[in-house]
């Protein structure tokens, strides 16, 4: 019997037993990640930013990889391990103090637990930086060496991130005995404890010590003064870099997250739950709406515009009658340019500037060079989207400098215009001042869209283009007598309609007897006659969260129904600004039908996704109207071949149906061209300058680098830009 006993008392637990013992280990796990919330959560958003979002792997190669800058590159060292040290000494506070509603805090089987995971959580963050830089360097099909001349002098970068992230290891075990010896060696010096499960509990946050209080005050005063700075001026951070900005917000969000957590949770107060229901109703209310589409230059977004003043802006009619008399005279047919620009964020921009500034450049060849470029004088309108309307505006503004045209000079000046770090003061002023605006009641800074548009004329500025921070309509002062400049059409959308918002330089186009715009707005019905150029680049690139929507009202003596609009990127409705401009071509057909003009069309379409099928590679082929476009090598197209599930089916219908919009806009385009059988030389033509996946990926953000200008470069030598340029000479040069 007594055998019997002992082998049952060495039987195995049994799987209920078991069972139980792993659940008292997941829940003793669990209430250990609690305090430190906040910083799992930051933690984890950075993880899947770096794995899974394709815009943010250009970052990681330019801060590790392709800027060779050292002091950006310091920069992000220091900053990495400041937000490591912040988010190590905040979770180790928060395992100081004794939370009532988890008793389990104390239990000893998890003091390992309390020991290293704040030393992990601060040393993971050197080595997510290195994860998203490998990461961005998998997504190169050459490698990182085909991209730079400088191989193997950066690599030590990445080892630089590995180096820190041990260092502060290291540091975390190490403080306590370096401090230990001293303590015994020097007078005066506390003796500390051996390891962080020894400190002593307390039970408000204010007995965490003087030092711990005042590191907290340090960091609230940080914080603050950087909130200002940034709210002032956002574009002094240009050049900081995008990353060093999200490790800077990462720290303070951290660290004062987790005082949040802590004053919270040693009384039961769901303080992070009321702070979002309070944002949450403010929105509803829209108490806090600092989105405000700004109306002329001195205006703020958390303001409500002043009275219009009378409208002196051209008539569309006036430019094109001028434009017409001056340039067709003795000409049949006419030659008329026409440039639509698809979305796509600084690749767009890039792509759209690098494009028309060599088209300029190759036509000029054999030209005078004084005066007015021979491609920019017979171009008459453009329609863009999103970034592609920034490049048209960069190419606009250039035009327009007070400067003579230096036509050599268009393709750098846009280069290091665009060159610019966009995203680092828009990021900062998300996280800083739009962040602390959602809890504050009533709208009392600008937004981060104002700070991405004052990142813009900064730079332009700097490049002797100042139109951008002036009124748009300014550049067609002139446009009744001597119209120099093309007319620029950008394209947004409405959100309540879902139609488009076309904006242009003159006085409404839409009247009671015409109404040009299908399934449109006309903006100009709206926008004050002094809103900047930028404001009105940045309607149409109001890109998803990056730009929130912007909340417009319209002053007039007389507004129009509705009198107040939402406005989101161009690219919502459709991408490609084909739509714009066959209307306008339309209405041009309209003005030189009637003064007995025979117009020809030069259609120049720029498209910037490089996974888009070409819809001129898809018509017939024995259609008789001159085209050119280049084929990728491979299929660009990239074409789902699963079946989605009820629940995600909605959501990738409506999102797939702008891209199919896009084509079908395109497709019309084409066909709205006229093709002369006889003389072929008479008829339209069309040319599609698209961009093909390529050696170096092309981000569609708002920071760009050398890499990509020089990927962009190399696919424009694809096209026969000499050839090209010399059948725009032959047509628009008169002959003798």
């Amino acid at each position: 019997m007594p055998d019997v006993q002992r082998a049952k008392g060495t039987r195995r637990p049994s799987i209920r037993h078991r069972w139980r013992r792993m659940l008292g280990w997941t829940a003793l796990v669990l209430d250990h990640l609690k305090p430190v919330r906040v910083s799992l959560l930051v933690l984890a958003v950075v993880a899947v930013v770096a794995i899974a979002v394709d815009q943010a792997a250009e970052l990681f190669l330019i801060a590790l990889w392709t800027d060779p800058n050292r002091a950006r590159y310091l920069a992000l060292l220091a900053t990495s391990a400041l937000t490591g040290l912040s988010i190590w000494h905040a979770a180790r506070n928060a395992y100081r103090l004794r939370y009532p509603r988890w008793p389990s805090l104390q239990d000893e089987r998890a003091a390992v637990l309390r020991d290293w995971l704040p030393r992990l959580l601060g040393a993971s963050v050197p080595l997510l930086v290195c994860l998203g830089y490998v990461l961005a360097l998998t997504k190169l099909s050459h490698g990182p060496c085909g991209i730079t001349d400088q191989c193997m002098q950066r690599s030590w970068r990445a080892l630089g991130l590995l180096a820190e992230s041990a260092a502060l290891v290291v540091f975390f075990i190490m403080r306590r005995r370096v401090w230990h010896v001293l303590s015994r060696r020097v007078a005066g010096i506390s003796e500390p404890c051996l390891r962080p499960r020894e400190e002593k509990r307390v039970w408000r946050v204010r007995d965490l010590g003087q030092r711990a209080m005042a590191t907290y005050a340090i960091v609230i005063t940080l914080n603050v003064l950087a909130t200002v700075l940034i709210a002032l001026k956002p574009e002094l951070l240009d050049g900081i870099g995008p990353l060093a900005i999200l490790l800077i917000a990462e720290a303070f969000l951290c660290y004062n997250g987790g005082l949040l957590c802590m004053a919270g949770d040693r009384r039961g107060l769901p303080l992070l739950t009321i702070l979002l229901l309070v944002s949450a109703s403010l929105h509803a209310l829209h108490l806090n709406d600092n989105h405000k589409v700004r109306q002329y230059p001195a205006m703020s977004t958390h303001v409500h515009p002043e009275r219009q003043p009378a409208d002196t802006r051209p008539t569309f009619d006036a430019y094109v009658d001028t434009w017409l008399t001056d340039r067709c005279a003795e000409r049949s047919p006419c030659p008329v340019i026409l440039v639509a620009s698809e979305g796509g964020g600084i690749r767009g921009a890039a792509w759209t500037s690098e494009v028309l500034s060599r088209l300029t450049v190759v036509t000029q060849q054999g030209q005078p060079v004084a005066g007015e470029p021979l491609f920019a004088r017979h171009l008459l309108a453009t329609s863009g989207v999103s970034g592609g309307g920034l490049g048209l505006a960069v190419y606009t503004a250039s035009l327009a400098s007070p400067q003579p045209v230096d036509i050599s000079m268009l393709e750098p000046r846009s280069r290091r215009m665009l060159s610019h770090d966009f995203l680092a003061p828009t990021l900062a002023n998300a996280f800083f001042v739009d962040f602390t605006q959602r809890w504050l009641p009533g709208a009392w800074m600008d937004d981060r869209s104002r700070a991405l548009t004052r990142a813009w004329e900064a730079a332009a500025n700097q490049e002797g283009m100042p139109a951008f921070a002036q009124p748009f309509s300014a550049l067609y002062e002139q446009a009744g007598t001597s119209p120099t400049l093309p007319a620029l059409f950008l394209n947004s959308t409405t959100v309540a309609e879902g139609k488009r918002f076309i904006q242009h330089p003159f006085q409404p186009l839409a009247t009671p007897q015409r109404q040009p715009w299908t399934a449109g707005l006309d903006g100009s019905s709206w926008l004050d006659p002094r809103v900047p150029l930028s404001e009105v680049v940045l309607n149409s690139a109001r890109f998803t969260y990056v730009s929130p929507a912007g909340t417009l009202e319209a002053n007039l003596a007389n507004p129009p129904v509705p009198d107040r609009l939402q406005l989101v990127d161009g690219g919502y409705f459709e991408n490609s600004g084909a739509t714009t401009l066959l209307e306008v071509m339309h209405l041009l057909r309209g003005k030189a039908k009637a003064r007995g003009i025979p117009l020809r069309f030069i259609v120049i379409h720029i498209s910037n996704d490089p996974l888009m099928t070409d819809f001129i590679d898809q018509h017939d082929a024995h259609h008789p109207l001159p085209f050119y476009s280049t084929v990728c090598l491979g299929a660009p197209g990239h074409i789902r071949s699963h079946v989605s599930g009820e629940a995600t089916a909605p959501l990738y219908a409506l999102l797939d149906t702008r891209s199919a919009r896009g084509e079908y806009a395109r497709v019309q385009l084409l066909n709205a061209l006229r093709p002369d059988a006889a003389h072929p030389e008479n008829g339209d033509i069309l040319w599609h300058f698209r961009l093909c996946p390529g050696d170096y990926p092309i981000p569609m953000g708002w920071t760009i680098s050398g890499p990509v200008f020089n990927e962009l470069s190399r696919q424009l030598e694809r096209f026969p830009l000499e050839a090209m340029g010399d059948a725009l000479r032959a047509q628009l040069v008169p002959a003798k």
